[in-house]
C-alpha cells in the first residue's frame, strides 16, 4: 500500500482503486467473474482525448475493464497500441499492480499541491464518453510509496460526479451498451 506519509502529505481519501496492467482483459475478467464472483464489469476501449506523458503527447489505445470488489474498484488495463507508461512492466509478467487510485475532486488544485511537494506527474489524461469525463493523473511516487498513485476525477460536463460503487452500478445499469461506448459484462 501507499506510504502513510505520502497519503497524509497529499491529503488523500481512502483507497478507491487498484489498477493492474494485463495482457488479456477478457481472460482476466472471466477469471475474476467465474472464480472470484466479481461482477458487473464495465468494458471500455478508450483512447484518451488528451494524454501527456513526461511532457509529450502520447496517443495510446487501451481496453479497460472496471468492477468493484467490496468498496474498492478494480481496473484492468490492456494496451492495444501506442506508447504509454502502462507498458513499463516485466514482459514475462501476465499482470501486476500498476497503481493505487484515489477518487478526488479538484484535480488541478491537487496537482498544484503535488508540484509544491516535489511530486511530478508521469502521465495526465482525459477520457470522454458522451458527456461523462474521467480526468486522471499518474504521480511519480514509486520511490516514496513503492507504487504509482493515480488521482481520478469523474464528472458530467463541468459537474463533479461522485466516484463510488453506487454511481458505478447506476452507470452499468444505464449504460449496458447503450449510451456508453463500452459494454457491461454481468
Amino acid at each position: 500500500m501507499a506510504s502513510k506519509s505520502v497519503v497524509k502529505q497529499l491529503k488523500l481519501p481512502k483507497l478507491g482503486q487498484i489498477g493492474y496492467v494485463v495482457k488479456d482483459v477478457d481472460k482476466t475478467v472471466s477469471y475474476y467473474r467465474d472464480t472470484l464472483g466479481v461482477r458487473p464489469w464495465m468494458m471500455l476501449e478508450e483512447r484518451p482525448t488528451r494524454c501527456i506523458e513526461k511532457g509529450r503527447e502520447v496517443n495510446p489505445l487501451m481496453r479497460i475493464a472496471l468492477a468493484y470488489m467490496g468498496s474498492v474498484q478494480v481496473e484492468l488495463i490492456q494496451v492495444i497500441e501506442g506508447e504509454t507508461i502502462h507498458l513499463n512492466h516485466p514482459a514475462d509478467s501476465p499482470w501486476r499492480i500498476h497503481h493505487l487510485g484515489f477518487m478526488i475532486q479538484g484535480i488541478n488544485k491537487r496537482l498544484d499541491a503535488c508540484r509544491k511537494l516535489g511530486i511530478d506527474v508521469l502521465q495526465r489524461g482525459t477520457i470522454k464518453d458522451i458527456g461523462f469525463t474521467v480526468d486522471y493523473a499518474y504521480l511519480d511516487t514509486l520511490e516514496q510509496a513503492g507504487v504509482i498513485i493515480e488521482l481520478i476525477q469523474w464528472r458530467v460536463g463541468a459537474f463533479p460526479l461522485p466516484t463510488n460503487k453506487l454511481t458505478f452500478n447506476i452507470l452499468c445499469l444505464a449504460g449496458s451498451g447503450s449510451f456508453l461506448k463500452g459494454r457491461v459484462v454481468k
